[in-house]
């Protein structure tokens, strides 16, 4: 799922929407591990091979299908001035070619029989992913475990990616409005702490990559003790465990890299950019500091979020769009990844109408949070949004894998998330109330808006 131009891979299902997958998972699996303050029973197993690598493993047989994931934790977050992108560079040149398969070799066999195959990068850690017919499961260990240890890397598939690259940002980025908007506001929103460099990166780094930085990077990231495997689906789980084993128990794993994230100082000034272009109406985007996902308050600004903008019964929609008739779209979320992020939001206003008058409603809204709290009817509102929302994401193998992914991730443990459930359950008023007071300050807010070129 993605809002605001951000793969929501990140702690969404886990910290935004998860209270409600202990009744789906009691449905769809079979028991054997079990969290036993909530009763949640899921055939899961989690294993380390001796090389560092994790390995989550879900059974189910209800359809013939597996979602095979490959996670390393690695991200833009991870990335240097004079190196941004190089995470994203290898979400193209893991499909390049290695020891066993020529470039576009994997597509071709995996892709003839049925195979969906693709990859992402966040800010935190990078995918790639396969939803294959069961019959293929050892072909895709075999595939994985090769591009792990023999991919291969030389000046024509690292030139030939460049020019890739460059041409995706100019139609995806510098084409795009929306994303011109989420660059400048986290370039904007963030000083220090590199969540403001883009997940693409700055093509001055990118253009004058070098082989030898790929090969560091690659040596020091995509590694056993710096991966997890994520397997859902059709398949049995000791022989599985036992066939990820002979494939990749002879990979070397060598120490995870020690990174100096440098931590954003305190903002204390509202920040504001105006971008002119050749558009027709007026839009923005704010932000507001948030903690990470592990904090606590995460859970509030959840309910916060979906109290004020999911769906047409939200406040926001409810005012700017249905009685204000202001704006066109819009919407809000509280990112919250493994270092700090940000209460986004998100306006489109209508033909002629200055973004002021929107940013007004806004405040008042948050405002009224501030001095009256929600009710306990809009808190059943939310429960409800929140239950839709992660039923429709993880009913698949792919987005349950998701989920697992994202928890060992963030928290190091796939069955964590089974905790939400009680705490979102006592998400209060007064909870969302004091969020909404603690983080909804002018002065931790910056804001981007788009406005038409003048004739």
């Amino acid at each position: 799922m993605k809002r605001f131009g951000f793969q929501l891979s990140r702690f969404f299902f886990a910290s935004l929407l998860s209270w409600m997958i202990a009744i789906f998972s009691c449905v769809l699996f079979s028991c054997q591990k079990t969290n036993d303050s909530l009763g949640i029973q899921l055939n899961l197993e989690k294993k380390t091979l001796s090389n560092g690598l994790t390995v989550i493993l879900v059974e189910d047989h209800t359809m013939p299908l597996v979602s095979f994931q490959t996670w390393f934790k690695v991200g833009s977050v991870n990335e240097k001035l004079g190196s941004t992108g190089v995470s994203h560079m290898f979400e193209h040149l893991m499909f390049q070619g290695i020891k066993k398969y020529p470039a576009q070799e994997i597509f071709k066999q995996l892709e003839a029989q049925g195979a969906e195959v693709s990859a992402f990068t966040n800010r935190d850690y990078s995918v790639f992913y396969h939803l294959i017919p069961s019959g293929l499961l050892e072909k895709v260990v075999d595939i994985e475990s090769d591009r792990m240890s023999h991919l291969i890397l030389n000046e024509e598939v690292l030139n030939k990616e460049k020019l890739i690259i460059f041409e995706e940002r100019r139609l995806r980025g510098e084409s795009s409005y929306d994303s011109q908007l989420q660059e400048a506001l986290w370039q904007l929103a963030y000083r220090r702490h590199p969540y403001y460099q883009p997940v693409v990166g700055y093509p001055a780094d990118w253009i004058s990559m070098t082989l030898s930085q790929l090969q560091k990077h690659f040596k020091s990231y995509y590694q056993p003790r710096n991966a997890t495997l994520v397997l859902v689906g059709d398949f049995k789980l000791a022989p599985t465990f036992k066939l990820i084993q002979r494939y990749y128990g002879e990979i070397p794993g060598r120490p995870r890299p020690k990174d100096e994230i440098p931590e954003e100082p305190e903002q204390n000034e509202e920040r504001r950019l105006i971008i002119r272009e050749r558009v027709i109406s007026e839009r923005f985007v704010q932000a507001y500091h948030i903690p990470s996902a592990q904090h606590d308050d995460a859970y509030a600004l959840d309910v916060l979020a979906t109290l004020l903008f999911e769906g047409k019964g939200s406040r926001a929609q409810k005012r700017l769009i249905q009685e204000k008739n202001l704006a066109l779209s819009i919407s809000g979320i509280a990112f919250t990844p493994s270092y700090p992020g940000l209460f986004l939001i998100s306006c489109t206003l209508k033909s002629k109408l200055s973004s002021a008058l929107a940013e007004a409603e806004l405040d008042r809204l948050i405002s009224e949070v501030q001095d009256h709290g929600v009710s306990e009817e809009e808190l059943q509102f939310a429960a409800r949004q929140l239950t839709f929302l992660l039923l429709d994401g993880v009913r698949s193998y792919y987005g349950l894998g998701q989920l697992m992914g994202t928890v060992q991730m963030i928290l190091g443990d796939p069955m964590k998330f089974s905790k939400d459930l009680k705490k979102y359950a006592q998400v209060k008023s007064q909870d969302v109330q004091r969020v909404a007071q603690k983080y909804f300050d002018p002065n931790h807010r910056s804001i981007v808006i788009l406005m038409p070129k003048s004739p």
